[in-house]
């Protein structure tokens, strides 16, 4: 377990490309006292929040959050980090927003992530939540043998514009 922030336990952090079989200990030796995350660039000098993190699956397909603090003196240098290395790791940016909070959406294969970045008194907090890509509301009506289903149509004796309005006394 590494420095205790105002958000909890912290312990250090490295990033881990699936490609890197050194990220994984020799068979009866213990693991390095870090914790690793597959598939996710990691700012230099993060620290994970232990108690905000859940991570869900393989190293391969894990969907979750995962909540960073770091002591970087700008949010802007965290927001470039992320646009240069997330498509190192294969993840395709889709949308960027710049606020006091920027977040910035990435895909990749069936999977999203949300990285949001927000500046704190002493540093920068990156929030990361990877989750499976949904369907789309029209795609997940489920029929009555409880298969998905396209909505159907409305049937010709349905009126699917308004009409007149007709006043009789």
């Amino acid at each position: 377990m590494g420095i205790s922030s105002d958000r909890g336990p912290t312990a250090g952090v490295q990033a881990v490309s699936p490609s890197d079989r050194t990220a994984v200990a020799p068979e009866g030796e213990l693991p390095p006292n870090v914790l690793t995350i597959p598939d996710l660039p990691v700012p230099p000098g993060s620290q994970v929040v232990l108690t905000d993190t859940v991570i869900v699956g393989d190293d391969l397909s894990w969907t979750g959050q995962v909540v960073l603090v770091g002591d970087a003196s700008q949010p802007v240098q965290i927001v470039e980090f992320m646009r240069q290395n997330m498509p190192q790791y294969g993840w395709v940016e889709t949308a960027i927003v710049r606020s006091r909070r920027t977040s910035i959406t990435y895909v990749k294969g069936d999977r999203f992530a949300t990285v949001r970045i927000l500046p704190l008194t002493s540093g920068v907090e990156v929030d990361v939540v990877v989750a499976p890509a949904g369907r789309t509301a029209e795609k997940t009506t489920t029929g009555s043998q409880g298969f998905i289903s396209q909505p159907q149509p409305p049937s010709p004796q349905q009126r699917t514009t308004p009409g007149p309005v007709i006043l009789t006394q």
